[in-house]
């Protein structure tokens, strides 16, 4: 891979669109120096092109599961993957150095995992830092992927994984107790062993994929105990570990209770703040079962434990109505209505994974990015390995850097990425300490990069998004062919206009097509980069993509997109760029409006996501969106004469 760093002494090559970077970029009152490089965004996009090859190879076996179905083939090799990342983390590494060097690297499979993990940035921080567990441990030493490392040990041709050296392969396997190879393909006898969290017995024949969609990677997973002769599924497993931390913080360990850690508007950690929740939300079970009351260390735990989540059935819902009833005792628990911190909780415990979140839909939906990139031919080998083909990645950068800079200005809104920005997003992400010591410093919050929103919701936050960086900027949000900017042109594109129209022809400053462009850091009309400004809808969510709400959301985005292609024809002429976004979208006929299409990212892999898809819709996005409507601090309002103390003030974001 080619070092294509901004602070060379050569000079940069003729372009009218800059091929390098500036040393500072503003974001609010701030001038920092670059976050990410383009040396980093070049190891990401080598990456997100070895997932996707993976992936072709894991759907093109010729035996297992994918041969007949490849979609289900691939999503169980996720769930393959997902179960291994968890072995290697959990493991004892006895680490010597805290850097991360080439012995520590695990698989390409184990990675992907790994990657996904870092882009939910907030709950990988809680994760890491919320017990003391030897999980945890290995979380922290893993905060900060090695990108350029990661991408020197894939073969910048093939995009295969190189061998890995005998030292890697050696420590991987001694301490995972797998082997390094993990096999493309999933046969369906193939198994699994889970403890059984009724009375702990090791299942060591828990298949993958079995009838009824029973088997771990499917929707209905169900195995009888080969021990106590009792089903179960995830959302057991899912609750004991809540009962286990529960327990085990009663006996005196350091332990905070997933979604209590941070704050739910800055992301800063507090754990005075965590108590105080814990206290609240376990009321009804202290009453009950006393899990707010010490224990002696040497009590039987196990016990504790079994008593506690056989009062709450071994399920999250049951969960979820008991802490209903703890925050809120003169309500009955309506499972179709509840706040949203209650929501968290309880999710965050209604799988098998040691993580908060369920890392098998996180990849799955990250797929639906990384399927654009591809697209874009981003991770096409040699793409931008001459300084010359840079001006793309330092675009997404630049424009990374301004979305930052609008974000500083609006602090409450929920504001929508494009394609190109989104990568500079992701890139950063996976520095996960300095990612987050950044925002902090330059935002006064960490911001999560949510995976999961409801289309409308994020349809919304874009419209949102383009308004604020068109009247920011001066210049369009994206040209790919979407929906045109709805508010009115730019003082800037009436000026241009009148100069134009008075004066026969304005000053051409960057553009091939007679559009005035005053900052080709941030756009560019050439048609063949138009779609790295697309909308990135890789986290929209439809549910069902056959059932009504999927429909009523696609109609409604279809006619607001005519009616502003409507709107935008009558200023065309006084605004030049409104009049390539109505052309891009009346002649790219291939290009699908963003928004509409159900199937997109979340709904290619409704059937097999289980737990996932039950998350409640904006349940991720709503916390900062009082300009988009709906109560800022997110209680689930409307936002219409709602103020602080109707919704529970600083607690809300939790209750």
């Amino acid at each position: 891979m080619s070092q294509v760093e901004d602070a060379a002494e050569l000079p940069p090559p003729y372009s009218e669109y800059p091929t390098r970077l500036p040393t500072h970029f503003p974001i609010g009152s701030f001038e920092p120096a670059p976050l990410v490089s383009v040396t980093e965004l070049q190891a990401h996009l080598r990456l997100l092109g070895a997932f996707h090859k993976l992936k072709q190879d894991v759907q093109s076996q010729a035996e297992g599961i994918a041969t007949t179905n490849k979609e289900l083939g691939w999503v169980v090799f996720v769930n393959r993957a997902v179960y291994r990342f968890f072995e290697w983390t959990a493991a004892t590494w006895n680490k010597s150095s805290p850097a991360l060097g080439e012995m520590y690297i695990p698989p390409l499979d184990v990675i992907m995992v790994w990657h996904t993990y870092l882009l939910n940035p907030r709950a990988f921080f809680e994760d890491a830092r919320r017990m003391s567990t030897t999980y945890c441990t290995n979380l922290i030493a893993i905060e900060d992927m090695p990108l350029t490392l990661i991408s020197s040990l894939i073969d910048p041709q093939t995009l295969d994984p190189l061998p890995p050296s005998e030292k890697r392969q050696l420590f991987f396997e001694q301490v995972s107790q797998m082997s390094y190879h993990m096999p493309l393909a999933t046969d369906y006898s193939d198994v699994l062993t889970l403890n059984c969290p009724f009375c702990a017995h090791p299942n060591q024949s828990v298949r993958w994929v079995a009838d009824g969609e029973s088997g771990f990677a499917q929707t209905k997973f169900s195995h009888t105990c080969e021990q106590c002769g009792k089903s179960f599924n995830k959302s057991n497993i899912g609750v004991r570990r809540f009962c286990e931390e529960v327990t085990r913080r009663r006996t005196g360990e350091r332990i905070f209770i997933s979604e209590t850690l941070l704050h739910y508007l800055t992301g800063t950690r507090s754990e005075d703040q965590s108590v105080e929740i814990m206290t609240k939300i376990f009321k009804w079970m202290d009453a009950a079962f006393q899990v707010n009351q010490p224990i002696p260390p040497e009590s039987n735990v196990e016990a504790e434990v079994t008593t506690l989540a056989t009062a709450l059935r071994y399920d999250y819902l049951e969960l979820s109505d008991g802490l209903h009833r703890a925050v809120r005792p003169f309500e009955a628990p309506d499972r179709t209505r509840q706040t949203p911190r209650i929501q968290r909780i309880s999710v965050a415990y209604s799988h098998a994974g040691l993580a908060s979140l369920d890392l098998v839909g996180a990849v799955l939906r990250q797929g639906a990015f990384i399927e654009k990139m591809v697209e874009l031919g981003w991770t096409q080998p040699g793409r931008f390995d001459l300084v010359s083909d840079s001006a793309p990645l330092v675009r997404s950068i630049a424009r990374y850097h301004a979305f930052l800079d609008l974000m500083a200005t609006a602090p409450t809104s929920f504001f929508v990425p494009t394609l190109d920005i989104d990568l500079a997003w992701h890139t950063h992400q996976l520095k996960s300490y300095h990612y987050r010591d950044d925002t902090l410093r330059y935002l006064g919050r960490f911001p999560n990069h949510d995976d999961s929103v409801a289309s409308p919701l994020l349809s919304a936050g874009y419209d949102l998004t383009a308004k604020a960086w068109k009247s920011r900027f001066g210049v369009p949000y994206s040209v790919c062919g979407c929906i045109p900017d709805t508010d009115t042109e730019s003082r800037l594109s009436r000026f241009t206009s009148k100069i134009t129209s008075i004066g026969g022809s304005s000053k051409k400053t960057s553009s091939s097509d007679g559009i005035p462009n005053p900052r080709p850091d941030l756009v560019t009309t050439e048609l063949d980069e138009a779609d790295a400004t697309h909308p990135s809808e890789h986290n929209q969510q439809f549910g069902d993509p056959n059932g009504n709400r999927a429909l009523q959301s696609t109609w409604t985005r279809e006619k607001q997109c005519a009616k502003c292609v409507a709107i935008a024809k009558k200023s065309a002429a006084r605004d030049p760029w409104k009049g390539l976004q109505v052309e891009r979208n009346e002649n790219r006929e291939r290009h699908k409006e963003a928004f509409t299409d159900p199937y997109y990212g979340s709904g290619a892999y409704y059937p097999y996501w289980g737990v996932s898809v039950a998350i409640p819709f904006g349940f991720y996005g709503g916390f900062a969106n009082r300009s988009v409507g709906g109560c800022g601090a997110g209680c689930g309002s409307s936002g219409k004469g709602v103020g602080p103390a109707a919704c529970g003030g600083a607690m809300c974001g939790g209750f």
